[in-house]
């Protein structure tokens, strides 16, 4: 196990009521300490894993989900297979009282196969225990999801969303970085991922220093948080997050949601766009988009284009409304069908 020097701040009696807008739009990742301690799920988990999987068995309603099974070599890792191919788990549908028997079995065996669910729909699965856990009236609009599993562990990556996820039961570990530390923390492909986003492909439990010597420089800036039954983890966009399940049956609940209207778009269709037209053009033209994209987006500044008109400014406007973001989207749409 790393051993990370910087730990994650904690504020104390935030709940689901009383959170505020200024915790969700931090810039830096907090922990809200017995943020769900009032659940039943939580306070059935604290009795025990049995209690908790009795208790999510008779809120479920039949509805199939996708499961991922990894052998028990593979010690957890979600990750790619040995040539990169493809990956090193099998994907499942089953319901999910089935997937939770299956994880209390294999906690009596002495090599368990990790059984692992991600982003799944709680409005879906388990619409009772949704409502059982509903959050202010700032996160009505997010995309609401259940993890569960026994123990596994999540490669590093960054999602563009925001995140709140509360553990209601087992123990998470997320060890967290800074959005600048993508440069040390050797990512896979764009293209290709376990959960489609690219991912660090550095061991956490045995780093390889001589392949990935940068990797030393992100574990300086690294943060750690460790989260019991009810603690919950405010995770700003963009920071990469490796996150582990702990025990033998672990249950998280996660808000995901954007800052910035939708119609926007994703940013990593730009980035995207961005390598098929300009990273592999000599490198003075790349530079000279460089200050180009500074100029209109990174330093964006409208005293810069007060020279134009109003009427004139188009998508110069700032904040871009929603007419010239379709306008523009088309305008991009029909360029790429060329």
């Amino acid at each position: 196990m790393l051993v990370i020097k910087n730990k994650v701040n904690t504020l104390f009696n935030v709940t689901p009521k009383n959170i505020t807008q200024e915790i969700l739009t931090s810039d830096v990742p907090i922990i809200l300490k017995g943020y769900g301690d009032k659940w039943p799920i939580v306070k059935a988990a604290q009795q025990s894993h049995q209690h908790a999987v009795d208790y999510l068995k008779l809120m479920e309603k039949g509805v199939t989900v996708n499961a991922c099974y990894l052998e028990a070599k593979e010690a957890g890792r979600i990750f790619y297979n040995e040539d990169m191919t493809g990956f090193n788990f099998e994907t499942k549908p089953k319901i999910l009282s089935e997937i939770l028997s299956e994880i209390l079995q294999q906690a009596s065996n002495s090599s368990p196969k990790t059984i692992y669910i991600g982003s799944t729909s709680i409005n879906n699965v388990l619409p009772e225990l949704a409502q059982q856990t509903q959050v202010s009236p700032l996160l009505s609009n997010s995309i609401y999801n259940i993890w569960l599993g026994n123990q596994s562990k999540v490669a590093a990556h960054f999602d563009f969303l925001h995140n709140l996820a509360c553990c209601v039961v087992g123990k998470r570990r997320f060890t967290l970085f800074p959005p600048e530390q993508v440069k040390n923390l050797y990512c896979g492909p764009l293209d290709r991922a376990p959960g489609g986003q690219a991912i660090s492909m550095v061991d956490f439990d045995a780093p390889d220093f001589k392949k990935f010597p940068k990797f030393n420089q992100a574990l300086e800036a690294a943060l750690v948080a460790e989260l019991d039954p009810g603690d919950a983890i405010l995770l700003p966009s963009m920071w990469w997050h490796h996150v582990e399940g702990l025990e033998d049956l672990n249950v998280l609940l996660n808000h995901w949601w954007r800052n910035s209207p939708a119609y926007m778009g994703n940013p990593t269709d730009a980035l995207h766009h961005a390598i098929l037209s300009i990273r592999d053009l000599p490198k003075a033209q790349r530079q000279a988009w460089k200050h180009i994209f500074e100029h209109y987006v990174f330093d964006h500044n409208e005293e810069n284009f007060k020279h134009i008109s109003e009427q004139a400014k188009s998508i110069l406007a700032s904040p871009l409304d929603e007419m010239h973001a379709r306008t523009l989207r088309a305008h991009i749409q029909n360029k790429l069908r060329r």
